[in-house]
C-alpha cells in the first residue's frame, strides 16, 4: 500500500479567482488582484524577481544584507507565496532556505 499522507494534503493550485457563480443568475464574480495575488506582491524586489526566473540547478553566489555571503550554492526552488528561496550547499543534503527580501545581490556562476 502506498503512503500518500505527505503528498495529498498540499494544494499548490494557482489562483482560483474568476470561477463561475453557482447561483441562479450565472454571473462571473470579479476578484480583486490584490486579494488573489497578495502573497506574490510581497516578493517584488529585484532579487525576488530574478530568483523567480532562475533555472533550477544554477550555481549562484548569494550576498545577504548583513554582509554574510554564501558562495557556490545550487538553486533548488523559489516559493513566491512566502518569498523563500531554497539552495543546496556543496556536500550538504539539507536545503539552505533564505528569504529573498534579505538578499542584497546574487551572482550566477554557471547555469
Amino acid at each position: 500500500m502506498e503512503d500518500r499522507r505527505y503528498v495529498t494534503h498540499m494544494n499548490w493550485a494557482p489562483c482560483k479567482c474568476h470561477k463561475p457563480c453557482k447561483c441562479s443568475h450565472k454571473k462571473e464574480h470579479e476578484c480583486k488582484e490584490e486579494k488573489c495575488h497578495k502573497a506574490v506582491n510581497n516578493c517584488r524586489s529585484c532579487i525576488c524577481e530574478q530568483l523567480r526566473k532562475l533555472e533550477v540547478g544554477a550555481v549562484v553566489d548569494v550576498f545577504l544584507a548583513g554582509g554574510l555571503s554564501f558562495l557556490g550554492l545550487t538553486f533548488v526552488s523559489f516559493n513566491c507565496r512566502n518569498c523563500c528561496a531554497y539552495f543546496l550547499e556543496a556536500g550538504s543534503t539539507s536545503p539552505l532556505i533564505i528569504d529573498c527580501k534579505k538578499i542584497d545581490a546574487i551572482r550566477v556562476v554557471r547555469a
